[in-house]
């Protein structure tokens, strides 16, 4: 399968609202409040529009979307930047044919380059560690939310990367909304 992988250009926005709404439509989880945080997320001080990416099968057609966030570990002596994986989503037409995978791929190649020593997301522990995310407890990084247990994962993009980084994973105010 042939799809391309950009950063997100304003033409996309309404595809995208619509794939994370089917995406996250039969999960129990949700609160259908997904595409306004996206839209708030957009509108921080910390959007990094080449952060966000959609996933292409031509031109014209969206069929999946990721965003990442900086966000804050703050520990005893130090504060880390890492990024937050949220949301990921995949048209259901697409699903289960790899293209989550090859989209978080493409972001985690993206962070790695400008320097950041990992991503942090909230999801599914059977689809993120199969992806080489592991529970944040391992690297003594707490969640500032309340997250079911073993929900709250983290990758190094580089090894020792997380070494001594341990402490609290604090959010921007727009993850107050979700």
């Amino acid at each position: 399968m042939k799809l391309s992988f950009e950063t997100i250009q304003p033409t996309d926005f309404d595809q995208v609202d619509q794939i994370v709404t089917d995406a996250f439509a039969p999960v129990a989880e949700s609160h259908g409040r997904e595409v306004a945080f996206l839209h708030q997320l957009r509108n921080t001080y910390e959007y990094q529009p080449s952060f966000e990416m959609v996933a292409k099968p031509d031109t014209d057609s969206v069929v999946g979307h990721g965003i990442l966030t900086p966000v804050t570990v703050r520990g005893n002596r130090h504060t880390t930047k890492i990024l937050a994986l949220a949301p990921l989503a995949v048209h259901p037409d697409w699903q289960a044919q790899g293209v989550g995978s090859r989209l978080l791929s493409e972001l985690e190649v993206r962070a790695r380059l400008e320097g950041y020593p990992a991503i942090s997301v909230v999801g599914d522990s059977n689809y993120y560690g199969q992806r080489g995310y592991v529970m944040a407890e391992e690297f003594s990084i707490h969640n500032s939310r309340m997250v079911p247990m073993g929900n709250h994962l983290i990758k190094p993009l580089t090894p020792g990367a997380l070494a001594h980084v341990g402490g609290m994973l604090e959010y921007p105010s727009a993850f107050d909304k979700i």
